[in-house]
Formats: structure tokens, C-alpha cells, sequence
């Protein structure tokens, strides 16, 4: 708490942080002025922080789902959603207040797997963090006291070259091939893709700038990449044919950009006759099986173009690790690790020293051995 008179301005301040975060106020004549207008200011503050902790589950997703709406891209936005719509559906719409350690581990072992309990631990602990951090609660988050457990990565699959030109071979020529192509030559994901505008493509710089969000705040940051002449040709013949001025990939139906395309890839993969790289449960939308879940083949997505890429470009073309990173534009070189599964080349060194030595043409010591006790024990025997 500090109270002081401004010499410049010869008015009295204050400032004092609550719950972490700094509170001023000025422009007050007298010191008892300052003096009241500090102490009303924390009582409102406390009487708020009072009012957000009585609010039930609800309420508090409720706003904090209306806060990160436009902070998160959609399908984080709808696994938060469902997260919490499963967590009131095991607990019911309780005060959050009353909410325990107890209770959110309760919820989390009915979680299939336990990465699904470590995502589900995570997005909760977001709400409670929201809860006191903005809306200054005063509640603890109970997240904080249960471990992470652990788990097995699972390795994404990663179509093969062959599959990809099968890929490329049974795209319909236009939109889709143009979108599988653009995906592959940039590396990109397919919402930047989507997302690129005519003002993002620079045919003389032959250059395209990218928009993503997938950064810790959150906010769209801009990349720039340089074209090759294969992406110059798609991006230059959609040019020179494009129905209006604004969208590189323009939905004639709905006279604005796509902004998604769930099923293609799972189409030009039937087409292609590649077959299922998993199987996936989900809840049926229409029809007489309405509600029920059902399952269904999985295939490759647009991810795993960049996959393929990355990988493609580290063993076929021996380009090193921090250039792909650069390419797949990751702020941290570990995440490009996670996609290559790299080797240090220092141990394959190391395992090439015990090549020849132990294979099965060479002669098993322990089998001589054996050989000369029988030679030993015949010779006696006949003495």
C-alpha cells in the first residue's frame, strides 16, 4: 500500500495490488480523501472477488468460454466446451467454491486413457487460472494438487511418397488438388491455407505470408515463405482465373472462403485406394441412429502433409533440422523433434563399431566350450 502526494500535479495518489494485480487512483486534494478512496476501492474488489466465488460451474464456463472465443481457433474452443459440459454431467452445476481436489479427480478417472485425463485436468485448471486471475475469485484451483499422469505418445501416422502422389494422382483437378498442393509445397496448415488472401501472395517476391495463431497469447502472427516455382504455377493459374479480388481459394456456394474441409482428405484417400490408418468412434448426426455412437475408418488429414514433408526433406533430401523448423515455423526446435523422432547421428557412429561381431557366421565361443568338455568327457569315459 503506498499513499503519496504528486509534486508536479500537487494531488495525492494511491496504489496497492490485490490478488496480485496493481490498483491505482489520483487526482485526490486532501490525504483523508485519498485515505477513503483507497479502502472503498478494496472493499469493492473483495465484495466482487465474494460474488465470483458464489457463482456456480456453469456460470463461470459461461464466461470463460465467451472470453476465449475469439482468442482460440474452433476446435479448441469446442473440446473446452465439451470438457466442461462432461464435468457437469458427472458433478452437476455445483458453486464453484465448493468444487475439491477430490471431486475434479473423480471426474478425471472416468476418462478412457491417460492422456485424455491430462487434457481434460488441463483445460479445468485453465478455467479455475481464468477464475481468480481475471474475474479475481478468491478460490483456489484444486487442478494444482493432482499430478499429471503418464502416458504413451502415440505416433501419428505419416502417409508414404507413393501415397502421396496416389494423393495427388486422384484429387480433382481445381479446388481440391489446388489445396493439397498448396498444403504441401508450404508446409502449411490447412486454416492458413484456407485463410491466405490475394494481399498474402507476392508474385514478384515470389513469396506468400501465412497467418496463425498457434502462439502462446494466442494472436494471429504473420510468416513469410518463399514460393517455388511449383507453388508459383498453382497460385499464378488461380490468379489469372479467380472470381473475385480477395480469396486465394473462394467457395462459389456460400460467395466466401472455405473455412474448412473435413471430408476431403478422407475422399481423395478412398479415391486413391489407400487404405484406413485407424479406427474412431463418434456420434451419428442424422438419421435413425441419431445420438448413437458408431464407428468409423479413419485416413490421413491435412496434417499429416506437413508430416510427411518434414520427414520427407530430413531423409530423402538431408536438410537440416533447423531449416525444417524454420519451415514449419516452430518457435522451439523440440517441436520439430516430436515430428522427425531425429536420431543423433554420434550413437549411430557408436552402433556401427559392434557391426560383424556378433552375428551368427562367426564362431559362438560358448558353443567351443561345449564341444571340447564333450571331447574330455569321451576320452575318459573309454579310458
Amino acid at each position: 500500500m503506498t499513499i503519496w502526494k504528486d509534486p508536479n500535479r500537487n494531488h495525492y495518489r494511491y496504489r496497492f495490488q490485490f490478488m496480485g494485480e496493481n490498483y491505482y487512483g489520483k487526482g485526490y486534494k486532501k490525504k483523508e480523501e485519498v485515505k477513503a478512496a483507497e479502502a472503498d476501492h478494496k472493499k469493492k474488489l473483495k465484495e466482487n472477488a465474494k460474488k465470483q466465488t458464489g457463482m456456480v460451474f456453469s456460470r463461470l464456463a459461461d464466461r470463460y468460454l465467451t472470453f476465449m472465443e475469439k482468442r482460440v481457433a474452433s476446435n479448441v474452443y469446442k473440446y473446452k466446451k465439451l470438457v466442461y459440459f462432461e464435468f457437469m454431467k458427472h458433478h452437476g452445476d455445483i458453486p464453484v467454491k465448493d468444487i475439491t481436489p477430490d471431486m475434479v479427480d473423480q471426474y478425471l478417472r472416468t476418462r478412457p486413457t491417460n492422456n485424455n485425463y491430462n487434457m481434460h485436468r488441463k483445460d479445468l485448471s485453465c478455467l479455475f487460472v481464468y477464475a481468480k486471475n481475471t474475474l479475481k475469485a478468491e478460490i483456489s484451483n484444486p487442478c494444482f494438487e493432482l499430478a499429471k499422469l503418464p502416458h504413451t505418445p502415440v505416433k501419428k501416422p505419416t502417409p508414404t511418397e507413393k501415397e502421396i502422389l496416389m494423393m495427388i494422382a486422384a484429387a480433382k483437378p481445381g479446388d481440391e488438388r489446388d489445396i493439397l498442393m498448396t498444403c504441401l509445397q508450404c508446409l502449411g496448415r490447412i486454416d492458413e491455407v484456407l485463410r491466405l488472401t490475394w494481399n498474402d501472395v507476392n508474385f514478384n517476391q515470389r513469396s506468400i505470408t501465412l497467418w496463425t495463431r498457434k502462439r502462446k497469447n494466442g494472436e494471429y502472427e504473420s510468416d513469410v515463405l518463399p514460393m517455388n516455382e511449383d507453388l508459383y504455377n498453382i497460385l499464378k493459374n488461380r490468379w489469372k482465373n479467380k472470381k473475385q479480388s480477395k480469396w486465394v481459394f473462394y467457395n462459389e456456394d456460400t460467395q466466401d472462403r472455405f473455412f474448412h474441409r473435413p471430408k476431403m482428405m478422407r475422399s481423395i484417400c478412398r479415391r486413391a485406394g489407400i487404405q484406413p490408418v485407424g479406427k474412431g468412434m463418434r456420434k451419428v448426426e442424422k438419421g435413425k441412429h441419431k445420438g448413437e455412437k458408431k464407428e468409423f475408418d479413419l485416413y490421413y488429414g491435412f496434417h499429416s502433409l506437413r508430416h510427411f514433408m518434414a520427414t520427407y526433406l530430413t531423409d530423402t533430401e538431408k536438410v537440416s533440422l533447423k531449416r525444417i523448423s524454420g519451415l514449419l515455423r516452430h518457435k522451439n526446435l523440440k517441436t520439430t523433434e516430436i515430428y522427425l523422432h531425429p536420431v543423433d547421428e554420434s550413437q549411430r557412429v557408436v552402433m556401427s563399431q559392434i557391426e560383424g561381431k556378433f552375428t551368427p557366421q562367426n564362431t559362438n565361443p560358448l558353443t567351443e566350450l561345449s564341444h571340447k568338455k564333450e571331447e574330455e568327457l569321451s576320452q575318459s569315459a573309454t579310458t
